[in-house]
């Protein structure tokens, strides 16, 4: 019982080590991939560099591309598929929580003496759906139309697109001369 516990400990504390250094690292902050469509009908898509008094400023093939802001007809943030990493995390904190759950009944006649293993697998198996599941929700794509809305609608939309951008605030403007 003691061996399967501190088994349990190092595996998570390996996991863990795994893991968290990842968000740790200094990487540039990159601005959020768009695919915005003209008035006329043509797509520009690239990462979002900026958003200007005017205009949109994207990295589009190598190349900047400033999109003037009434030409926009709408704007969708394109955004990376997080279904794996749902599924990995959930496996890993369902198997965790059911392996947990089997130390900690201390019973042997579920599955003979594989009660832990048994609900670790369960667990994980849930958590892996679950996740998996809440993983492919939260990275589907965002869109909103831009042509025909209000004034302040569209300011609202540039704010919130603003936090979005590789340089949410440019050198030399303050956030009351937008």
């Amino acid at each position: 019982m003691k061996t399967m516990t501190t088994r349990l400990i190092a595996s998570v504390l390996i996991i863990s080590f795994l893991i968290f250094p990842a968000g740790l690292s200094a990487k540039e902050k990159r601005g959020a991939n768009l695919i915005v469509t003209r008035l006329d009908g043509s797509q520009v898509s690239g990462e979002l560099i900026a958003v200007k008094r005017d205009s949109l400023l994207l990295l589009s093939n190598g190349r900047d591309e400033s999109i003037d802001l009434a030409d926009i007809k709408t704007v969708r943030i394109v955004k990376k598929s997080l279904a794996g990493k749902g599924a990995l995390y959930g496996f890993l904190v369902g198997a965790l929580g059911g392996a947990g759950v089997g130390l900690a009944m201390g019973r042997t006649d579920l599955f003979e003496e594989k009660t832990p293993l048994a609900l670790g697998v369960f667990g994980g198996a849930i958590g892996a759906l679950s996740g998996l599941l809440l993983g492919s929700v939260a990275g589907l794509d965002s869109s909103f139309t831009v042509a025909g809305k209000p004034a302040t609608v569209v300011a609202e939309y540039w704010d919130k697109l603003r936090a979005h951008a590789r340089e949410p605030r440019l050198p030399g403007r303050s956030s009351s001369s937008r």
